[in-house]
């Protein structure tokens, strides 16, 4: 069985694209992701598009109950609204979560992890992965795909995962967590 779900394909991602290559200053604004001791997200860089408001921001609070603000990079990369609503409405999704933009350099990993024990994972029960840019190999509890610059995958993110850049270019992924009911 499949751990990988396809939503969608050919998805038009150059304005996103184009908008992301004007804004280099928005990526890694907020390094806590990837530089708190044993992140697993130590080789990439993010933009955070949408997530708790960035004065409650605590290694505690993250796993916590919340609910998510939009950021100052949702107004700088409007390319991002109808993608993202779009995906809400293909998934008939409720509510809106966390929006995150990530750069997986080339050879880079995000090392294995779970997700499993946030209430983030479990209120937000759909995370979407839209590559923009390159590809990358997801693992998740032993299965595999690529993922590929215009498509749509889930997976059920409390499960072990991890991510491969085997490409000679960076991996763009805009991850989007919503709730489906």
């Amino acid at each position: 069985m499949s751990r990988f779900t396809l939503i969608a394909q050919n998805v038009d991602v150059g304005p996103l694209a184009i908008e992301l290559a004007r804004n280099e200053a928005l990526w890694d604004r907020n390094p806590q992701r990837r530089t708190y001791p044993g992140s697993p997200h130590a080789s990439m860089k993010d933009i955070t598009a949408r997530y708790m408001p960035e004065a409650d921001i605590t290694i505690e609070r993250r796993s916590g109950e919340h609910r998510n603000v939009f950021w100052p990079a949702w107004h700088a990369l409007p390319a991002l609204r109808p993608l993202v609503f779009g995906l809400m409405a293909r998934v008939s999704a409720v509510e809106l979560g966390s929006i995150i933009i990530t750069r997986l350099p080339p050879g880079a990993a995000i090392l294995p992890h779970s997700d499993a024990g946030s209430w983030a994972c479990l209120h937000y029960n759909c995370k979407v992965h839209l590559t923009v840019a390159g590809s990358a190999v997801v693992i998740c509890d032993g299965d595999e795909r690529m993922f590929e610059a215009g498509t749509v995958w889930t997976f059920d993110n409390a499960l072990i995962h991890s991510v491969e850049n085997a490409g000679d270019c960076d991996r763009i992924s805009v991850i989007v967590s919503m709730r489906c009911e």
